[in-house]
């Protein structure tokens, strides 16, 4: 049972350090804030938080799993994955020329996963 407390402790903190502060968005003096809202679903088995997400319509995945995959697993750590820029060129018949039009899409949240 002791192997298996240090096991998910080690695990835990390798996600934490392999997740990263540099995925949430940073607003003033070093506070971070979620891109979007979403539930927390840190401390759920992984089936619950993956339904939780779904029901909410939130984005998600799966940014690192350690353990057994067959074991029992947990979320230990939910971050923000920020946005991407999708590009389009649109035509634009007054000009008669090309725009260039960016959209900025919430990316979702990364999960840590740890399997017992």
């Amino acid at each position: 049972m002791l192997d298996t407390s240090v096991t998910a402790a080690v695990c835990a903190a390798a996600a934490s350090v392999l997740l990263g502060a540099g995925t949430a968005v940073l607003l003033g003096a070093g506070t971070a804030a979620a891109a979007q809202p979403a539930p927390n679903v840190v401390g759920m088995s992984e089936h619950s938080a993956r339904a939780a997400l779904e029901a909410q319509g939130v984005p998600y995945g799966v940014v690192n799993r350690a353990g057994t995959a067959s074991g029992d697993c947990h979320v230990t750590e939910q971050r923000d994955r920020g946005y991407r820029t999708e590009i389009d060129m649109r035509y634009n018949h007054d000009k008669d020329e090309f725009e260039r039009v960016e959209t900025q899409v919430w990316r979702g949240v990364g999960l840590a996963v740890v399997c017992i």
